[in-house]
């Protein structure tokens, strides 16, 4: 029916202007019969409208509560999908800290040489003017965490422990001024000291100009370092230069450790 009434709309409409003029001229002889003829007629013309018009109001009801249900529904369907994340991502973070030390001692190879467990740690607190610097950590002794532990990733050092409090720790990080390592160049074992800049880049220093040391090389923990077992990865050198006085190397190391997403640690813990 509104297919007919949309197609034939131009002519319906001329039609009803045209009995709607007739019969204002016919009022003016025979009012009371044309009036009631005439409300006959509109009601005739007018009536099946009123039943289309409510027709369309019902449908657009039904599909406007259909559209709501629709909506409510993709949202409680993505607020599962959001629960069902977070517990797989729990789930995750649980299965990675039951693996963690076994994994770390195979990706830096520690199985038979070192007497150190790995206690995982995440951060819980850093402040933006000392971003490159400290961190405070979900650790205190209450673990048995003490100043002076080392604290690494899988992907290398990050620094030493600063203060403990009973359930937190500050960790001083690689890159701050005060911060230094012992190191070595693993391709030809010359030793130096890696020192934080409080930028992004490490400096290392007390390396003799005569020393073979090449852009590229890769800087790791020495047998000499009191704070962590030998051959962890600590850097990878991005430039070598003679210093002012030519007898010492200039020598920048690019970090191996992503410094501004850190969010989770190891604390070396020596076995007794």
């Amino acid at each position: 029916m509104p297919e007919f009434l949309w197609k034939w709309r131009r002519e319906i409409i001329f039609t009803l202007l045209m009995l709607l003029s007739l019969g204002m001229l016919v009022s003016e002889r025979e009012p009371g019969l044309i009036t009631q003829t005439l409300r006959q007629g509109v009601s005739f013309i007018v009536v099946p409208f009123q039943k289309i018009s409510m027709q369309l109001v019902k449908s657009s009801q039904r599909f406007f509560l259909q559209t709501v249900s629709a909506k409510k529904m993709r949202a409680q369907n993505a607020e599962l999908k959001r629960k069902v994340e977070k517990l797989s991502l729990r789930n995750t973070l649980l299965l990675e800290q039951v693996r963690e030390n076994e994994i770390l001692r195979e990706e830096l190879g520690y199985k038979k040489r070192t007497l150190y467990t790995f206690l995982p740690a995440e951060i819980i607190a850093r402040d933006p003017a000392s971003w490159l610097s400290r961190a405070v950590l979900d650790r205190g002794s209450s673990d048995d965490v003490r100043p002076g532990r080392g604290v690494i990733t899988p992907y290398g050092v990050v620094g030493r422990i600063l203060e403990v409090n009973m359930y937190s720790a500050t960790v001083m990080l690689l890159l701050d001024t005060e911060s230094s390592v012992a190191g070595v160049v693993e391709r030809s074992h010359i030793h130096g000291t890696v020192k934080g800049t409080g930028q992004k880049l490490l400096h290392m220093m007390y390396v003799s100009s005569e020393d073979d040391v090449k852009k590229g090389d890769t800087v790791v923990t020495s047998a000499l370092s009191t704070l962590f077992p030998p051959g962890i990865p600590i850097g990878d050198v991005i430039q070598v230069a003679p210093s002012e006085n030519d007898l010492m190397l200039d020598i920048q190391i690019k970090p191996r450790v992503d410094f501004k997403s850190l969010d989770r640690f190891l604390i070396l813990m020596k076995e007794d």
